[in-house]
């Protein structure tokens, strides 16, 4: 199963799930792999709400996925 972002709209509060490969296909990615830490990269993206229809930013923190 793909991994999905659950993400709440700054606008109307609503919750927004995305699915990560679609976005990274879609290219809404306003930045690609900033590397923060070692092996960590967070990707920020701009979608639309599937509620009120209005743009919003958000960022999705990279991690190890649980590996050590």
């Amino acid at each position: 199963m793909p991994p999905f972002v659950s993400t709440s709209c700054p606008h109307c509060n609503k919750p927004n799930r995305f699915d990560m490969a679609e976005l990274r296909k879609k290219g809404t990615s306003l930045i690609k792999g900033v590397t923060h830490r070692q092996d960590e990269k967070d990707e920020a993206f701009e979608e639309t709400c599937q509620h009120c229809g209005r743009k919003f930013k958000f960022t999705v923190k990279g991690g190890n996925n649980g590996k050590t």
